[in-house]
């Protein structure tokens, strides 16, 4: 960004609230580029003996496989748009879905994941949206293109938990 997108003036670094920001240089006006991260939902879907993936078919990562999941729309509630994204992506409908952590992958990364659980689900699993594969994984059965470093150790808690075994999950390189 290098303009105001209220007055359209240069905008200049100054320092606020102890960090660099991109500000107006208008005198008139008080625009701030706060560059807050983006709010994003992840949900584990347990199915059969194991976890729904969703084989990406877009950057980044495509096709890594992942767990269900995207960024928060306007005004959504995000129990709402972790059931969407997980329907939009793998036909499947979640319910009692519980909120179970929010973390930060930091690294540039600009984005707070929310991740949920849904204990139940019923549909038909089938790709969607921008998957090109849907399938449930066993703890045995993980494919070893997991995306995303924070999936990646969620899945292997998940199934700690519930299955007492830690999958072997390969770090993308």
């Amino acid at each position: 960004m290098n303009s105001c997108p209220i007055c359209g003036t240069k905008l200049e670094n100054s320092e606020i609230g102890g960090r660099e920001r991109l500000i107006c240089g208008s005198s008139s006006c008080e625009f701030v580029n706060w560059d807050n991260p983006k709010p994003v939902t992840a949900t584990l879907v347990p199915h059969g003996e194991g976890l729904v993936l969703v084989l990406r078919k877009f950057e980044p990562y495509t096709g890594y496989w992942c767990l269900p999941g995207g960024f928060i729309e306007n005004c959504e509630d995000p129990s709402e748009s972790a059931a969407r994204e997980v329907l939009e992506e793998t036909g499947l409908t979640i319910q009692d879905h519980q909120l179970i952590g929010a973390v930060a992958p930091g690294r540039e990364i600009n984005v707070v994941i929310l991740f949920y659980e849904a204990p139940s689900s019923s549909g038909t699993m089938e790709a969607g949206d921008d998957a090109s594969d849907v399938r449930s994984f066993k703890h045995d059965e993980l494919p070893p293109n997991i995306a995303f470093e924070l999936h990646r150790k969620a899945i292997r808690k998940w199934f700690e938990t519930h299955h007492g075994k830690s999958p072997v999950l390969h770090p993308i390189v």
